[in-house]
Order: structure tokens, then sequence, then C-alpha cells
């Protein structure tokens, strides 16, 4: 049984990933916590009239947004009505990443599924600011899923990793539990870190056969970490319809998916991204 955290603000990247989530896992049995989190900064003044003048701002808020999280698991239950699924709902008032944090430790979640789109700083134009703090400051493994995507059964799987990378992830068994679930084909780039740029024939080395002993898999290796335009370039190749990453330093992160040159920040993710965290 697995444990996924669906965070929501009720927009239509979010009711996406959503959707994406119930496809994802159909005919698996899981507990879905839906989460929406408000803090005072969002406040308007139309949401404090709202409120009868015995209840707190806090009161004024939370009850909209908790009527609006029962009608989504209401409209969810319904649809889903033939798979094993249970339906949490959750709501806080606090800081973003603290409460995903909160949420994630007191409901043993498994594995956090978001939408991402493009925020208005450049820096961040692959994703939505919440979804970018999350994947650098909450320890838990988190499945991205691209705006306006729509799901597509996983046959081909992408595992992007570093070069001579300590192979030891705290979300390995969630990923692993993907590939049993989908039967899909699992491909493994390495990426050297290093200036070179000609191509190499370097093989996997023991620590990636002794990872993946139990799934066959195509190895590929490349001598640079050129940016997010080749790696799309791949997926697109290789006809990918999830690609897990890891992640360990922020430079790694920036160079991945930012790199130097802002033209690549125009191509964005094309496919669901799922980020696995090094073990420390």
């Amino acid at each position: 049984m697995k444990n996924i955290l669906l965070p929501t603000d009720f927009s239509k990247n979010s009711k996406n990933a959503i959707e994406y989530a119930m496809k994802f896992f159909e005919n698996e049995e899981c507990h879905f916590y839906i989460l929406n989190i408000q803090k005072s900064s969002e406040y308007i003044t139309a949401d404090l009239v709202a409120g009868s003048q015995s209840d707190s701002v806090y009161d004024s808020i939370s009850k909209n947004n908790k009527a609006l999280i029962h009608n989504l698991v209401k409209a969810l239950s319904k649809k889903t009505k033939s798979q094993a699924y249970t339906f949490h709902e959750l709501f806080d008032y606090d800081d973003f990443v603290s409460a995903i944090k909160q949420a994630v430790e007191l409901n043993a979640i498994d594995l956090i599924i978001m939408g991402n789109n493009g925020a208005s700083d450049a820096s961040e134009v692959i994703f939505g600011s919440n979804t970018l703090q999350v994947i650098r400051y909450v320890d838990c493994p988190t499945l991205t899923v691209p705006e306006h995507y729509s799901y597509s059964s996983i046959k081909e799987v992408l595992f992007s990793m570093q070069d001579e990378e300590k192979l030891t992830f705290k979300g390995i068994d969630i990923f692993k539990d993907i590939l049993t679930m989908h039967k899909c084909q699992l491909n493994v780039l390495q990426l050297d870190d290093t200036s070179q740029t000609e191509a190499s024939e370097k093989e996997d080395n023991q620590s990636i056969q002794k990872l993946f002993q139990d799934y066959p898999y195509t190895y590929f290796h490349l001598n640079t970490i050129p940016g997010l335009i080749v790696l799309n370039t791949t997926t697109q190749l290789l006809k990918i319809d999830l690609h897990a990453v890891s992640i360990e330093k922020e430079t790694f992160l920036k160079r991945l998916f930012f790199g130097s040159d802002t033209s690549q920040l125009a191509y964005g993710t094309l496919i669901p991204l799922l980020f696995l965290h090094k073990d420390n």
C-alpha cells in the first residue's frame, strides 16, 4: 500500500497532476492525501468579509478551502470508485515547505506528486516556485507533472545519474516499485561531469549492475552535462514516458535543468520527472 501526497491549490495545473496520479496508480491499493496550504500573505479582503463576526481569520479561510478539498475528494472518489483508493483531506495554515514536511512525516508519505509550470522568475521557469522548493528542501521522492501533460502508459523509463556518484537513494524503493508496477523498460543514462565533449564507450560499473540487478536495462553514457536540451532530445529519441533523476548538489541541479544558456529554459521539461534524494 502506497501513501501518496497530492498538494493542490485547486488550479488546473494541480488538478492535472492529481488526474495523472489517479491513472498512474490504477489497480494499486493507495492512500491519497489531498493537501491544501494557506498562508496569511494570500488573504484578500473578500476572504475576510465572507466569514461571520464570530469567525477568526483562520476559520474564515479554512472553512472555504476545506469545503473545496471535500468537494474535490468527493469527485475523485466517484470517478475512481472501481479502484482501491482511500482519500484523506488535509488542510494546513503554514509556510508551504514546512507544511509539506509535516504532512510527509505524519502520514509516512512514500511519494509526492505535484504539477509544474512556468514561473515569472526566469531562474525558476521550469518549475513553479513551490514545486522547486519542495524538490530542494523536502527529503521525499517527488514526481513532477508538466502543465497540460496527459497520462500515457509507462513503457520506457529513463534513470539519469552522475558519474562516480554513490548509488544509494532514499527513494529507490518507490522507483523500483514503479518499474515493477508498470512492467516497463529501464534505460540508465550516466552523465560524466567533465569538460570533455567526445562520446565515451565506458561501460556501466558494478554499482549500477547491483542497484538494478533485478531489472533488465539499457545503458548509455555521456561525457558532459550539456543541459536540458540534450536530455529532452534523449527522452524523445527513446520515447521515454518517465524520467527519474538523483539530486545531491544544488550545482548539479542547476546545470542539469537550467544550464548556462538561458535559451535552454524555453524548452522546459517535456515529461514527468521523478526526483530521488541521495542518502547523506
